[in-house]
């Protein structure tokens, strides 16, 4: 577990050149009423690409925290994931690493910890099923080709078919994808995110006006 925590912060170290070209609050609907919220932060500089989240699910008692990093080194492929749970599962943890072409997720609870090893290989995306900026991933992967992908939580490997194209409402960009989950990612004519809509879990994530 050192060994894993410590290659985390180096692959998580970010440079001081760093830029946010996006960052908000988007309000988490089921049937138009919220039941969550979730902050993101966007950070780009010259050796890859950081998102941090923070998602509240209101619904539960005590409600559901789950705060998010994942960084992608651009220049290596490697790739560093964090999941902390509060609330109604207070100081659970799971870790992913990926270094090469292999792939480590680790999950640590009160009662102990698992960990799992897997192919990993440039170009793959680690998500979630409960947070939803990191599908932003998807706007840098190719639509020509099969991406692979990782819901963290399972883990479980998905390959994912990738399409866009204009957003007439917004002026800006439709993403979508299929291929063991669905979904749609809505950016605007700033590449900033405005929606992601979820079908298999019934939620849609909305951005709140500034």
């Amino acid at each position: 577990m050192k060994r894993l925590s410590a290659t985390l912060l180096l692959v998580l170290a970010l440079p001081v050149t760093a830029q946010v070209p996006d960052e908000g609050t988007l309000s988490i609907r089921r049937d138009s009423r919220e039941v969550g919220t979730e902050t993101f932060r966007v950070t780009t500089s010259d050796s890859g690409l950081r998102i941090t989240t923070r998602t509240v699910y209101t619904g539960t008692r005590p409600p559901t925290e789950l705060a998010t990093t994942l960084e992608r080194t651009g220049t290596s492929g490697n790739l560093g994931f964090q999941l902390e749970y509060g609330g109604a599962a207070p100081g659970a943890r799971l870790y992913a690493v990926q270094q090469g072409n292999r792939l480590t997720v680790r999950r640590v609870e009160r009662n102990g910890e698992h960990a799992s090893e897997s192919p990993g290989g440039r170009g793959l995306v680690l998500l979630t099923d409960s947070t939803f900026a990191l599908f932003l991933q998807l706007v840098a992967s190719p639509p020509d080709r099969p991406v692979p992908a990782v819901l963290v939580q399972g883990p479980r490997r998905l390959s994912l078919s990738v399409t866009r194209g204009p957003a007439a409402a917004a002026g800006g960009t439709r993403i979508s994808w299929t291929g063991g989950t669905e979904g749609e990612l809505l950016l605007g004519s700033r590449g900033e995110l405005l929606r992601v809509s979820v079908p298999a879990l019934g939620l849609e994530a909305v951005r709140r006006e500034e």
